[in-house]
């Protein structure tokens, strides 16, 4: 539909109206250089409902036990907080069946994709989508102007060897230019030919170890003879990928990638031209993030990856439930076997199609295994391997435009119980004796990553932060996740500094009580977002599930339950995301509740027998699904997006199964729905959707969050001193510590060497010599030193780093009473009245 020529829209106000669905193409300017338009929106689009925020949404439940929330089944807005994650995963405590192995669960493209399994038995069938006139993956595909037959406009026969030379020089320099080869170092910015690029530092490295294992080092850096130059393209390029092959990047919305191996920093890409370039100011508020989450990559879950926990699905460990069991079941093929999924399951690739489809953002969730773990005998995971693939991650989301919100997904103790934080069972995470020194811990491993991302070589792509994802607010006390977050935004923002520009756009997780009960907390925080992750299916299944799906039912669902909520947040806390939500509407699945639990769709969930609603065999298997089941379920989807404005889907991609549904979880698995069709293929079109169905209320965001603070603007950083008080660190209690006893928890000293991770390395050849740029020292605020990292104290027993959550608390626990070495009395210094609204 055309833009409505006979009102102006208001630019960017932060809703979306259907009318502006048509977007101008980018266009090449004079000096080659790609333009677009911005994006318009109408703020129409919802009206006032309900009283205020809607709680989250149970997330990917994990109680591994039968939770007593009240049915959806016929609900309304009237009703929405009975399916609030307030009234369902509170069953822990009291003993929920099976709770303490619980697990919390979680298309193709314009371009030829394929995964490539490290399990050659193992059938693949993702990404074997080509379109019609897919381009071959080999390192014989060239431009049109370098192929013979396609001749160029201004190319004449008396001069064909002319053009040959020219084709095979820019052959070279394209196998050079864009084939990302990224290796790793502790070592500063260098260059061997001159000092314009070194990091003045007075010649130190920057290197930091804790003595438990930082990430080590690798390196796959390109060389060339010939002298690079920069390379872009934009629709209808050619890409010479970084493991060697080809691809024709088939970008509709404008989009245009760039990379240039003599200055690899460079952020000159943009995904689409309704997305500002990476070299351009992201307006909070204003721009809309359209992003998918790279789950199961970096973090594994195994209703996402089953193939690789079919591989090793039992062994000293028993049953492989998740990382944890999994790389001790691999034994000493562990590295070997996490490396190979590691390269395969998410490639550069994956990153061009993503722009593809008008998303402009990706969620990365990684473990804090990525940076390092302890030699204590309780951390099997594979040390350290996985940052090399953050490394990567960045240098492909800023070739192609995209930018990133780094997720911590895993804690020392875990934070919530559930498999994707690392370890099946209780939370430890302030929560019984080993609590407070779990939570030292996290505190190192979010500080090691705010120093990485804040360097000026990775900032413009990772424009945000999330440093703890879904702390079980049901477990732990909603008091302690509210300490435990000033003092994790207070030593951030110590690394960062306060103001727009200053570090990223830092979000926190609603911890599951509902995101109308975060308005009010820390007003006047510098750039702090807020997270909820609205799932429906995590209960009761809802009304119209049944079948081949009522969908008259279930399209409004997501904007009867999310859209007045949003906006309201919006308007009274500041920015916020959906960080997750899927297509699914039903908890049908390979492992969706985790491995052999079952599902309540079909009654084979623990406390479900007998209340099953249906069968799981259609909805596991897409091949069966009806044209109207696709459809309905885009209208499902686009419901979703409408309602939550700014948003990450759980997942990008599913891998494949060993069973008879090749594909399993398709609700889950974005690129299967976009090339299938219950997915669209522009996000744009959910534009309007919540009005289509029905619904017809809220208040409308404007695009001007509360406070100018809210986008690092003026009074960023000035939290009220009532806040400190009201939220001491260590917190006041536990749920299950009180007050009286928190003096002898365990704790560690803060005495070791912080872990400094390292950044990328580009090597390529000039004018017959190497030069060498490295991504920075690491470190990027060398005056945050004032404390060391958290050890354990020399010749100290403490309990168990996961399994001590209901213990006793021991008499003379070791480091029992020591005094913190943070002072909350910290103000950053003050941003300017005249702050732009950037990250």
């Amino acid at each position: 539909m055309a833009a409505n020529n006979n009102t102006q829209p208001v630019l960017n106000p932060g809703v979306w109206h259907e009318d502006e669905l048509e977007r101008p193409s980018s266009v090449v300017s004079g000096d080659g250089s790609y333009t677009g338009q911005p994006e318009y929106r109408d703020s129409n689009y919802l009206g006032p409902h309900g009283d205020g925020p809607a709680p989250s949404i149970l997330s990917r439940d994990s109680t591994y036990g039968s939770l007593a929330a009240p049915s959806i089944a016929g609900s309304t807005g009237a009703v929405r907080s009975s399916w609030g994650s307030s009234n369902a995963l509170a069953a822990h405590e009291q003993g929920a069946a099976g709770f303490e192995a619980g697990h919390k669960p979680r298309v193709q493209s314009h371009l030829a994709q394929a995964y490539t399994s490290p399990f050659p038995e193992d059938e693949e069938r993702v990404g074997h989508y080509a379109p019609a006139a897919a381009v071959p993956t080999t390192d014989k595909e060239q431009p049109l102007w370098a192929q013979g037959g396609n001749t160029p406009q201004r190319k004449k026969k008396s001069r064909g060897w002319v053009w040959a030379l020219v084709a095979l020089a820019l052959a070279a320099l394209i196998a050079l230019a864009v084939g990302l080869g990224v290796g790793l170092t502790r070592n500063k910015k260098t260059n061997s030919a001159d000092d314009s690029g070194k990091d003045h530092n007075n010649g130190e490295d920057g290197n930091k170890s804790d003595g438990h294992g930082a990430t080590g080092t690798s390196s796959a850096t390109p060389t060339a003879s010939a002298t690079p130059e920069p390379t872009s393209g934009g629709q209808g390029s050619v890409i010479r990928l970084a493991d060697g092959t080809n691809m024709t990047y088939d970008n509709p919305f404008g989009g245009y990638w760039f990379f240039d191996p003599t200055d690899p920093f460079r952020n000159d890409a943009r995904c689409n031209n309704w997305t500002p370039a990476l070299n351009e100011t992201w307006q909070w508020g204003v721009d809309i993030i359209h992003g998918v989450n790279l789950g199961g990559w970096l973090n594994t879950e195994p209703f996402i990856v089953p193939g690789l926990y079919e591989r090793y699905p039992s062994g000293p460990a028993g049953t492989s439930v998740d990382e944890y069991t999994l790389t001790m079941n691999m034994g000493n093929n562990a590295t070997r076997a996490m490396t190979e999924h590691y390269d395969t399951f998410v490639t550069e690739r994956d990153f061009a199609e993503i722009a593809t489809y008008g998303l402009n953002w990706i969620r990365l969730p990684i473990a804090h295994w990525a940076v390092s773990t302890w030699d204590n005998g309780q951390e099997p995971y594979v040390k350290g391997v996985s940052w090399n693939y953050v490394i990567k991650a960045i240098a492909w989301a800023r070739k192609y435009g995209i930018r990133i919100n780094l997720d911590l997904h895993t804690v020392p103790g875990s934070q919530n119980g559930w498999n994707h934080s690392g370890k099946i069972g209780s939370a430890n995470w302030l929560r019984g004796p080993m609590g407070l020194a779990n939570a030292q811990r996290s505190l190192d491993y979010m500080r090691s990553i705010a120093q990485f991302i804040t360097q000026p070589e990775y900032l413009p792509v990772v424009q945000m932060y999330g440093f703890l994802n879904e702390p079980n607010g049901q477990v732990l006390s909603e008091s302690s996740i509210r300490s435990f977050y000033l003092e994790a935004y207070t030593q951030i923002r110590k690394v960062t500094g306060v103001g727009a520009g200053k570090g990223p756009m830092l979000s926190m997780h609603d911890g599951f009580i509902g995101i109308d009960k975060w308005v009010g907390f820390l007003p006047g925080a510098d750039r702090l977002a807020l997270d909820q992750h609205p799932y429906l299916i995590f209960q009761d299944q809802p009304a119209g599930s049944t079948g081949q799906g009522n969908f008259d039912q279930l399209a409004p669902l997501p904007c009867n339950a999310w859209a007045a909520g949003t906006n309201n947040t919006s308007n009274n806390f500041g920015a916020n995301t959906a960080g997750e939500w899927s297509a699914a509407i039903n908890d049908c699945g390979q492992w969706l509740n985790g491995v052999g639990l079952g599902q309540r769709y079909d009654g084979t969930f623990d406390g479900f027998s007998g209340r099953g609603v249906g069968t799981c065999d259609y909805w596991n298997d897409h091949r069966q699904w009806t044209q109207a089941t696709k459809d309905g379920l885009k209208q499902f989807v686009m419901s979703s997006m409408d309602a939550l404005q700014n948003y990450f889907f759980w997942t990008w991609r599913i891998g494949n199964s060993s069973t008879t549904v090749p594909e399993p979880n398709p609700m889950w698995h974005y690129r299967l729905g976009v090339i299938n069709g219950w997915i669209p293929t522009d996000p744009r079109e959910a534009i309007g959707q919540c009005a289509r169905v029905g619904f017809n209320g809220g208040s409308p965001f404007n695009g001007q969050y509360p406070s100018p603070a809210n986008t690092g603007g003026q009074g960023a950083g000035n939290i009220p001193a009532a806040q400190t008080q009201q939220n001491p660190w260590p917190p006041a209690g536990f749920t299950n510590v009180p007050a009286a006893s928190m003096s002898s928890l365990f704790q560690y000293t803060p005495t070791a060497t912080p872990v400094t991770l390292a950044g990328a390395t580009f090597t390529y050849t000039k004018d017959g010599a190497e030069h060498t740029t490295v991504g920075g020292s690491g470190w990027a605020n060398a005056q945050d030193d004032s404390r060391g990292a958290y050890t354990a104290i020399a010749g100290c027993q403490y309990l168990g780093e996961y399994d001590a959550a209901t213990s006793p608390i021991p008499a003379g626990a070791c480091g029992a009473g020591g005094a913190q070495p943070t002072r909350r009395d910290f103000r950053p210094r003050q941003a300017s009245p005249a702050a732009t609204a950037a990250a």
